[in-house]
């Protein structure tokens, strides 16, 4: 049975086979958007954006309890998804899904 992170796992990996296919090993702006289950409050928002803000390479983030949902941009490679991930579920939430968006320039 395949946990949700599993799938984060996955897509990291092909982004990532992706990337050196292209020759794109270079820095470059990501965005990643994750959706997190276990966000009640204002209170849940606030630690989850602290807690990505305060990883070295990423630029902003936001997170909202009520959609359930926070985002990062962030440097690549300095820092990885599954990186923010791991800040996520070490205050106790589950990510569930994880869509990660190249920036253009």
């Amino acid at each position: 049975m395949r946990r949700p992170f599993d799938r984060v796992i996955i897509a990291v990996v092909l982004i990532t086979a992706a990337g050196m296919i292209l020759g794109c090993s270079r820095s470059k702006t990501v965005d990643v958007s994750f959706t997190v289950e276990g966000m009640h409050c204002e209170s849940c928002s606030e630690a989850i954006t602290e807690a990505l803000e305060k990883v070295d390479g990423v630029e902003s983030a936001s997170a909202d309890h009520a959609k359930g949902s926070a985002r990062a941009r962030f440097r690549s490679p300095d820092v990885s998804p599954e990186q923010l991930t791991a800040e996520i579920e070490g205050l106790g939430y589950t990510v569930t899904d994880v869509e990660i968006t190249p920036i253009e320039g």
